[in-house]
């Protein structure tokens, strides 16, 4: 008997026996599989499912890592028939092999067939992940396709739910799939229009403790310098001061000092453009646009500067209702610098409707009068809005009392606490 069939037959016994702790260190620490890859497509015949899962992912990931995947659409129905029908229990016992795999199948399928890995990959993280608020390292390969398919239901279904934990995967959860989740989820919630948790995931993302600035690190600035241009109105609408250049092109006060000059200096032309924002001078913020429109478009970003534009103007009108309480259309149209007094009526009916200034037009006399906010806080749709925020409140309040408790209980957590103690001691004596 060769080699290769008493391996297959320890491996199919442990498997028989429910010896998974076993199996697991077998399939990590031997080379039997990738020494054989010619054989693995036969092996892999003979490993029933779901009582021999481990075995078969072992196969599998076998192929997935080897040189290349001969027969690439076999082996994604395989992977497909393997999730539908495997026991999630044994797959916990190496949840980095399957997700190694699906890895492989995402560079494959970015190219083209996007939508053909969206289902695979939303069933493998159901498959994987322990509870609602766990994060694997596949949720960035899911993102990924979701946004070259155009296609956000499955993304959002994720990312609607907070992270509490990380899957760590044996131990093998890589930074980069962190940065990923939420820079791939910043793009998705800018590309559905919710903003505010747009902003909120890039802003996760530049605030992860980091040594050396990564690339990741970069893009994600830059897009959230422009999406906090975008929604720079409804900021100001919610705030007595006024916003400024600073605010704009700031960026959280954690966020360790060499990541803001790194990010700063390396990004110098949004900076500039968050700067200008503040100047109220449209000729001179649509020109800076204009000799900058190549690195925009490289940087896959001109959409979003354009979208700039739009609430550029909207905040100097904004600005306009800080220092007069009735103003002429035409007046209006030329400090803020429209081409006419109808631009400057739809600009103003537009914000008046979208609740991003209180104002009354007079199209008699061509006269606008600004208001100060009519809300009294005692409407029902506030009322039940205020509900909606005090029961996330106390869900996230709840979430941090049981990862308090956690961490209190963790034996990690305990010796570190004990081993500064004592090297505090030390120093002392």
């Amino acid at each position: 008997m060769s080699a290769l069939d008493q391996y297959v037959d320890h491996i199919r016994r442990l498997s028989g026996d429910k010896k998974y702790s076993e199996l697991a260190q077998s399939l990590l620490i031997s080379n039997i599989f990738h020494k054989n890859i010619q054989h693995i497509e036969n092996i892999l015949t003979t490993f029933a499912l779901p009582e021999h899962t481990l075995c078969a992912l072992g196969a599998l990931h076998t192929i997935a890592r080897g040189p290349n995947i001969p027969d690439f659409d076999r082996y994604l129905t395989q992977m497909e028939i393997f999730t539908q029908t495997c026991s999630a229990e044994q797959i916990q016992y190496l949840p980095h092999f399957i997700c190694d795999i699906c890895h492989v199948i995402t560079e494959r399928l970015r190219q083209n067939r996007t939508r053909s890995g969206i289902a695979f990959l939303f069933r493998t993280i159901e498959l994987v992940r322990h509870e609602p608020g766990q994060l694997l390292s596949i949720h960035s390969d899911l993102y990924q396709l979701c946004l070259l398919a155009q296609w956000f239901e499955p993304a959002l279904h994720y990312l609607d739910t907070d992270i509490i934990e990380i899957n760590r995967e044996n131990g093998r959860f890589d930074v980069k799939y962190l940065l990923l989740y939420y820079y791939y989820g910043g793009m998705i919630y800018t590309c559905v229009k919710q903003y505010d948790r747009a902003l909120n995931f890039f802003e996760n993302v530049l605030t992860v403790p980091a040594n050396v600035t990564s690339l990741i690190m970069i893009e994600a600035y830059k897009k959230y310098t422009l999406v906090k241009l975008i929604v720079a109105t409804s900021l100001s609408t919610t705030t007595t001061n006024t916003t400024s250049s600073s605010s704009l092109s700031g960026l959280p006060s954690y966020i360790s000092r060499s990541s803001v000059q790194a990010m700063k200096s390396l990004c110098t032309t949004y900076t500039e453009l968050a700067n200008l924002f503040s100047n109220n001078d449209l000729q001179h913020y649509q020109e800076f646009i204009h000799r900058h429109q190549e690195q925009f478009q490289k940087d896959k970003n001109l959409g979003l500067v354009k979208q700039t534009l739009n609430s550029f103007i909207c905040h100097s009108i904004q600005q306009l209702t800080k220092t007069f309480l009735t103003v002429s259309l035409n007046d209006l149209a030329q400090r803020v610098k429209l081409k006419s007094s109808q631009e400057a009526e739809k600009y103003l009916l537009d914000m008046i409707e979208n609740g991003q200034i209180f104002a009354s037009l007079n199209k008699k006399d061509g006269m606008v009068i600004f208001h100060g906010c009519p809300e009294n806080f005692d409407s029902n749709a506030m009322i039940l809005k205020l509900q909606e925020e005090t029961e996330k409140c106390m869900i996230a309040e709840k979430q941090l009392r049981e990862l308090e408790k956690n961490l209190a209980l963790s034996k990690t957590y305990i010796q570190r606490v004990l081993s500064m103690t004592h090297d505090r001691s030390k120093m002392l004596l």
